[in-house]
């Protein structure tokens, strides 16, 4: 879908409503999986949303704009009429429809599950 904005004497064009593969592996080093306070489904389980609504509100498909989320939390956010925010670079602000909000500050490193632990040995040797 290509969809033309004017900004001035200049003119945008909004082509890509999907994040791609390469802003999708960037969203998973940043957000390390599913930002919803309290869950752990890995970057693999999630989607990308856009905090603004691509068609309404005209958001931008990167990186600043979008977040993960897990399935589950992602229909959650559309059906149950919670919203996201973010000003800036700042942590994405999960807002519930009564009002409360909540900051979504990315994982923590899962380094500790893997501490202590050598690499498997090497299975198979070079070809001489």
């Amino acid at each position: 879908m290509r969809q033309r904005i004017r900004a001035g004497h200049r003119r945008f064009v909004r082509e890509q409503r999907l994040f791609t593969s390469r802003q999708r592996i960037a969203l998973a080093i940043r957000d390390g999986g599913c930002r919803w306070k309290g869950c752990d489904r890995p970057a693999s389980y999630c989607e990308a949303h856009h905090i603004d609504e691509w068609a309404k509100d005209k958001g931008r498909t990167d990186i600043d704009r979008g977040i993960l989320l897990c399935r589950y939390h992602h229909m959650t956010l559309h059906h149950g009429k919670w919203w996201i925010t973010r000003r800036g670079k700042d942590d994405f602000v999960l807002h519930h429809p009564s009002g409360e909000t909540f900051v979504m500050r990315p994982r923590t490193v899962l380094s500790y599950a893997f501490g202590g632990i050598d690499p498997p040995p090497r299975r198979f040797r070079p070809a001489a």
